[in-house]
């Protein structure tokens, strides 16, 4: 059950990082005959997205977000264009990716990873979400990355698992009636 887990306070979060294939989508590929591919995805995920820029707007988060995704695909661009989300993309080497990329944008900080959120499912994800300080799994990851998450939520990758994440991470269930509409309103 996710009440039980200790999600990391916002304050201390300033990174979050999607893997695409898997936890935006359900793991599948639609091809047609002329070799154009196209995945499905969940349009409640893209609500909780608004959610977390919402949050973010209201200075609730100061996390830079963006998918982090093996795929060198359209299909990825696009949906990220969709989610206005920042996109790296054919990504092969994740855990090498951040290396660099807090070598850049957080140069002083000594843990970066501490304050890094990463959701992936396969075991390209492992290492990043080993050394991410919090990593969140859909329930059909791999066995391995589901052991090795700080937490697996029940929903499948591309069935509202981002929705749910975002909702455990902002504490939506604890907000009241006014709260929830004014941070919707938002939106």
């Amino acid at each position: 059950m996710t009440h039980d887990i200790a999600w990391p306070p916002l304050a201390s979060v300033h990174t979050i990082a999607f893997d695409f294939d898997g936890v935006f989508t359900d793991n599948k590929v639609y091809l047609n005959q002329d070799g154009v591919e196209s995945v499905r995805c969940d349009r409640g995920d893209g609500l909780g997205i608004d959610f977390l820029r919402s949050a973010r707007e209201r200075g609730h988060l100061k996390a830079d977000m963006f998918i982090l995704s093996k795929e060198p695909n359209p299909v990825v661009l696009a949906r990220a264009r969709k989610l206005k989300l920042d996109c790296k993309h054919g990504v092969a080497r994740k855990k090498d990716f951040m290396d660099a990329y807090f070598a850049e944008h957080r140069p002083v900080d000594l843990a970066p990873y501490a304050g890094l959120i990463f959701l992936g499912n396969d075991l390209n994800d492992l290492a990043l979400m080993c050394a991410a300080g919090f990593s969140v799994a859909p329930g059909d990851a791999h066995p391995l990355v589901r052991r090795h998450a700080s937490v697996v939520l029940p929903q499948h990758g591309g069935e509202g698992f981002i929705r749910a994440f975002v909702e455990q991470l902002l504490a939506i269930d604890t907000m009241t009636l006014e709260e929830l509409h004014e941070f919707v309103h938002h939106c």
